[in-house]
């Protein structure tokens, strides 16, 4: 099916997220194209993306997220190492439970178990998902579930908490000047990333164009934008690709693997909370936007509930872009090493 045929579908479905954005619902440009796919699933009319879909999520998400990486507050100098660390641990202690239960209690292979427990990274599951040929629609349901699951509950750790007081964030205007800067970002991503796939490493785009925005930005005096439209059509893509997903599963099999995931993200919300308890007592921080910051949802979704409910954006994201960082670079450098090793043994 050539880009054209596929191109309705694609407008259709952001049509609907843009219009259940407008009522307020968080994450609408990726809710609405999930609900849409499985409709239309229904009436045997089938919602697919384009060939180098996921290519394209990366280098979106990798550019923006670089882009923001200069212009976040972690807050003060004399706690940031402390939160760093403590950041890392929460990390830690999220995957490790998540990768026991969906092994252990659930009977997931370990290669499902460790994708589905790596804590809050859609587009990177899905890349790696594509690249080691592991059934991805377990994987998917989980991510998705978690994600819902999440936002609902965002709004009762915040209830009566302190307002933090940080700086906000901005987006800077697109001029002619950073244009060309964002052109070059994501060329360069887009090369590195193709000469890292010639070595086999696994879902390198979205951690190249990462690397390549923050590089860039760091050399540049020019403020570098990136479109919001982009952002917001991969966030359309995203959605029906986990539509997709959702429609190969029987009603009863998603339902087993639905509730078993929301028992994952409850637990895993436990311990975040006890986790941010704990660093708060330690470092004075509002505990509910230490709860933001860590919780295993996606950058998007935990930084628009802290948008929402007015507390500290830029802190909630920084941490989400470092917590990226770490859980895009190691399943992918993981994988990679494996891949290396197993080959060197069949040789």
């Amino acid at each position: 099916m050539s880009f054209l045929k596929k191109l309705p579908g694609i407008l259709f479905c952001a049509l609907i997220g843009g219009l259940l954005t407008l009522s307020g619902l968080p994450m609408a440009l990726m809710f609405g194209p999930i609900v849409v796919v499985i409709i239309a699933y229904r009436f045997k009319w089938q919602l697919s993306v384009p060939k180098h879909t996921l290519t394209f999520i990366q280098l979106t998400l990798g550019t923006s997220v670089g882009l923001m990486f200069n212009q976040v507050h972690l807050g003060s100098a004399d706690n940031l190492v402390l939160l760093l660390i403590i950041l890392v641990i929460c990390l830690a202690i999220q995957f490790v439970v998540s990768f026991l239960w969906f092994h252990r209690h659930i009977g997931w292979t370990k290669e499902e178990a460790m994708l589905g427990a790596v804590p809050g990274a859609m587009a990177a599951i899905l890349a790696l998902t594509d690249h080691t040929k592991t059934p991805p629609q377990k994987i998917v349901i989980s991510h998705t579930i978690r994600l819902i699951v999440l936002i609902i509950m965002a709004g009762f750790f915040i209830v009566g908490s302190d307002k933090a007081t940080f700086t906000e964030f901005t987006l800077p205007e697109m001029t002619l000047l950073s244009s060309i800067w964002l052109l070059l970002i994501v060329a360069l991503g887009l090369v590195s990333g193709l000469l890292l796939q010639k070595i086999h490493f696994p879902a390198p785009f979205m951690l190249t164009s990462l690397g390549s925005a923050i590089l860039v930005q760091s050399f540049v005096s020019e403020p570098i934008a990136f479109p919001m439209l982009l952002n917001e059509l991969s966030m359309v893509l995203i959605g029906m690709n986990i539509g997709a997903h959702f429609v190969v599963f029987p009603f009863a099999s998603l339902i087993k693997n639905a509730f078993s995931s929301v028992q994952v993200v409850i637990i895993n919300v436990i311990l975040t909370v006890i986790v941010a308890l704990s660093a708060a007592y330690l470092t004075g921080a509002p505990w509910t936007t230490l709860v933001l910051a860590w919780a295993p949802g996606s950058m998007e979704a935990m930084t628009f509930a802290a948008i929402t409910m007015n507390v500290d954006a830029a802190f909630v994201m920084s941490n989400h872009i470092l917590r990226m960082l770490i859980i895009q670079s190691i399943p992918s450098i993981a994988l990679f090493y494996s891949e290396r090793k197993q080959k060197r043994k069949r040789e």
